[in-house]
């Protein structure tokens, strides 16, 4: 046996032992919450299997270490047999790679050379000791058959962004637990309570060995950041919730705008509103604003909203009308108000229908914002402009300072529209729900002849106020 073999062998033989030793050959030291998570691992591993629950759960506020968490556990779970294997999921290929594999890589890029030199990180597998069923396979959430078949001794589980994977994987997962030394382990930020992440502290509870990472308590979270969402969300905020305190959330923050937001601004006067000075002097000259938003299909309607300061004084909506004929009521309206062109913009929606027709307010020397759905954000943390644009909106709607109208469907295409959080590149980006998919989702939760959210993103656009400057010398949002 070679002195690297030696030097292997006894390193192997000390990981086996304790996780904690695995964290050791890293240079790694947990903290407190992190090591509870690891130690209970550990300890799973070790009961007679007449103890042993086989099931971890981890909830997580955003900072405190989740991810770093599960790569120890995958790492020390597959070191417990030769050939063992651990699969790893998450809703997304790019969440695997970027975010599981990406901390793997960050984590070894520390660790001792002689451990480096037995973990092989490939683009879907990390394989160990150089033998190629010795592994950590990652697999996409995405169809349950993915995850039959599997009997290997010491198989781990771990499904990473629990909340978002399929209730049928979860339980074809948990059918794998009669296996010899088998785990699951199911760890993510709360985001919803529609999910089965959700009743594993609730109604399954006694089945579970539960954990909360509250970024409070962290010492690697920073405080500013915290501070920073409590300042704008405030602590009883479902955000806070879910993004400081790990916990799940009053009602389901992956829909962009609240209810009870929405419904605060129905009460007030568009009086007001419209002429309140704190709202003026921070939006300045966009406070007179046309929102339009055309039709695709047939069923779907036009709207427009028209909005002075912080609120909606005037709102029609139009079923099969020509996009022509839209536009032109949008110009009678600026004309009966009053409004000149100068103290005007009218954010258009350009894509689809709108792309005929938005000729019509460049020709009457309108000021004009062609809005693109897929353009790109000026804020980093937005896929894309019309992501940038609902989370605009719901920033105003939560001061409960406008005043919109009490219409009971522009109200629930508002605060049912839901969005996402896509990894990209080693970035996290909020990405808002497409019309299409929209639509498909209130049929499976058996809204039936479920309307496109035409009136919200009308209004949306109507209170949207990126882009002044480039809008201003080109007319255009590109």
């Amino acid at each position: 046996m070679s002195r690297f073999e030696k030097l292997w062998a006894a390193m192997y033989a000390d990981i086996r032992k304790s996780i904690f030793n695995l964290c050791k050959f890293h240079n790694f030291e947990p903290t407190w919450q992190q090591g509870d998570v690891l130690e209970r691992v550990q300890w799973e591993s070790r009961q007679p299997f007449h103890k042993r629950k086989k099931r971890i759960a981890v909830k997580s506020g955003q900072g405190p270490g989740k991810s770093t968490v599960s790569t120890y556990i995958a790492e020390w779970r597959t070191f417990q047999a030769v050939d063992a294997m651990t699969i790893v999921t998450a809703p997304t290929m790019t969440q695997l790679q970027d975010v599981f594999l990406g901390e793997l890589r960050r984590q070894l890029k520390n660790a001792d050379p002689i451990l480096k030199r037995n973990i092989d990180i490939k683009s879907q597998k990390v394989t160990f000791g150089r033998r190629p069923n010795w592994m950590i396979r990652c697999r996409t959430a995405v169809r349950p058959e993915n995850f039959q078949g599997y009997h290997d001794k010491y198989l781990t589980f771990i499904a990473d962004e629990a909340s978002g994977v399929d209730a049928g994987i979860i339980e074809q997962i948990q059918g794998t637990l009669t296996n010899e030394d088998s785990l699951f382990v199911a760890i993510g930020n709360p985001n919803t309570r529609s999910c089965k992440f959700y009743e594993f502290f609730t109604s399954q509870r006694h089945l579970w060995h539960t954990f909360t990472f509250n970024a409070e308590e962290s010492p690697i979270v920073s405080r500013d950041n915290i501070q920073k969402l409590e300042d704008e969300y405030g602590r009883d905020s479902d955000v806070f919730r879910v993004r400081v305190l790990g916990e799940f959330p009053n009602m389901d923050p992956n829909c962009v705008v609240s209810m009870e937001d929405l419904e605060a601004c129905t009460k007030n006067k568009p009086g007001p509103a419209a002429s309140d000075k704190q709202f003026l002097n921070a939006h300045g000259e966009r406070a007179r604003q046309i929102g339009i938003d055309f039709a695709r299909y047939g069923s779907d309607e036009s709207v427009i909203y028209r909005r002075s300061g912080g609120a909606v004084v005037e709102w029609e909506k139009f079923t099969k009308t020509d996009p022509s004929r839209v536009v032109m009521r949008a110009m009678e309206m600026q004309k009966r108000a009053g409004w000149k062109d100068d103290k005007c913009w009218y954010v258009v929606d350009a894509g689809g229908m709108g792309q005929g027709v938005v000729h019509m307010l460049h020709d009457a020397d309108k000021q004009v914002l062609e809005f693109h759905n897929g353009g790109k954000s000026s804020d980093p943390q937005y896929y894309d402009k019309v992501t940038e644009a609902w989370f605009t909106f719901a920033r105003m709607a939560k001061t409960r300072k406008l005043s919109i109208p009490k219409d009971n469907r522009l109200i629930h295409q508002l605060c049912s529209r839901q969005y996402r959080t896509d990894h990209q590149k080693g970035k996290t980006k909020l990405r808002l729900e497409s019309k299409e998919d929209y639509v498909k989702r209130l049929v499976r939760e058996g809204v039936n002849d479920a309307p496109s959210p035409d009136r919200a993103d009308a209004i949306v656009m109507a209170f949207y106020e990126g882009m002044l400057a480039r809008s201003q010398s080109t007319g255009r949002d590109v």
